[in-house]
């Protein structure tokens, strides 16, 4: 089967303007922290995903695979705290031949999961439990982590037009605030790990969409055998577009895709020898795979109106994060 990258040669610009919403869901007690201090884990998480979003949406062409480089002419990023979690929109503007709601998607994910790093860890309730690892040895790992994942991202508004400027994320409240306080983990003393981790994320689509990749009929291609291609570039280069992940020597990718009854459901494995773990390798794996594959089948997912109204990846999760000393 043919993969291809459609061909907007011919067509104008326009502007287009495209806005996008997701949910991490962190626990209470360090959304306290964050109300209350503005800071918590390695420090300004909101500041730190806002940076990130905006510098994502300028760069998602380098991540999925099949995306256009447009001029992003405009970003903002807007972060509002709750009690149970961050809630996060970025709107991206553009003049181009084709729109900007992937790269206003892929910026939105790439900043709630610069929070989630910002933050992670073992929540204060956390219970050790005793897991088996890749290699059958019995490792003690956290039983709970500050964040459960993301949820529900979506596009919420997708403006395409001759001369006219959209209604932009004026109704999103920001209400994130804090001191100036970043700092990456200091790894230099840790031992080194044997690292694995595993997450897991699910994209609804429509079922005639679901249907056309079953029968290998999308016109971009391959839908299945791309993203899981996109899925393994990304894991190595989670630590160039995230700020607060170190560079890490990754041993093994693995992703699966299975394509289910109401969309598509990632999952990945990785596996890592260094001072640190891989779970946000993971994650960010399956982030770019779910919009790889939302990427790809977009022209048979937008209504009348040009939305998506039916599209969303409802969640991406972490299943598994171990570190056994390697000595």
């Amino acid at each position: 089967m043919s993969v291809k990258m459609i061909d907007i040669t011919s067509k104008e610009p326009v502007y287009r303007e495209a806005v996008a919403r997701g949910f991490l869901k962190v626990d209470e007690d360090t959304m306290s922290d964050l109300i209350n201090n503005g800071v918590s884990g390695l420090g300004n998480a909101a500041s730190i995903a806002k940076i990130t979003a905006i510098n994502a949406v300028k760069t998602a062409w380098r991540y999925i695979p099949l995306l256009h480089p447009i001029p992003i002419t405009y970003v903002e990023a807007r972060v509002h705290y709750e009690k149970d979690g961050i809630e996060m929109a970025v709107l991206a503007r553009t003049r181009a031949q084709t729109g900007v709601e992937m790269d206003a998607l892929f910026g939105l994910f790439t900043g709630l999961l610069a929070a989630w790093n910002t933050i992670k860890g073992c929540s204060r309730t956390c219970t050790p439990e005793w897991v088996t690892n890749f290699m059958g040895k019995k490792v003690q790992t956290c039983g709970s982590s500050r964040v459960d994942g993301m949820f529900d991202i979506r596009v919420v508004n997708k403006v395409k037009s001759e001369d006219s400027v959209g209604l932009g994320i004026e109704d999103f409240v920001d209400n994130a605030d804090g001191p100036p306080i970043v700092t990456m983990f200091d790894v230099t003393t840790e031992p080194t790990y044997y690292g694995e981790a595993s997450a897991k994320g699910f994209i609804r689509l429509r079922e005639e969409t679901v249907e056309l990749i079953r029968q290998g009929k999308v016109e971009k291609g391959d839908v299945i055998t791309v993203s899981k291609t996109a899925a393994i570039v990304a894991a190595k280069k989670a630590w160039e577009i995230l700020p607060l992940v170190h560079l890490n020597y990754l041993t093994y990718v693995n992703v699966d895709a299975r394509v289910i009854e109401d969309g598509v459901e990632i999952a990945v494995d990785t596996r890592n020898v260094s001072n640190t773990g891989s779970a946000m390798e993971a994650v960010f794996a399956t982030g770019v795979a779910l919009l790889t594959v939302w990427d790809m089948v977009k022209k048979y997912e937008k209504d009348e109106r040009g939305q998506y109204p039916h599209t969303v990846i409802r969640e991406i999760k972490v299943l598994k994060a171990l570190k056994t000393p390697a000595v």
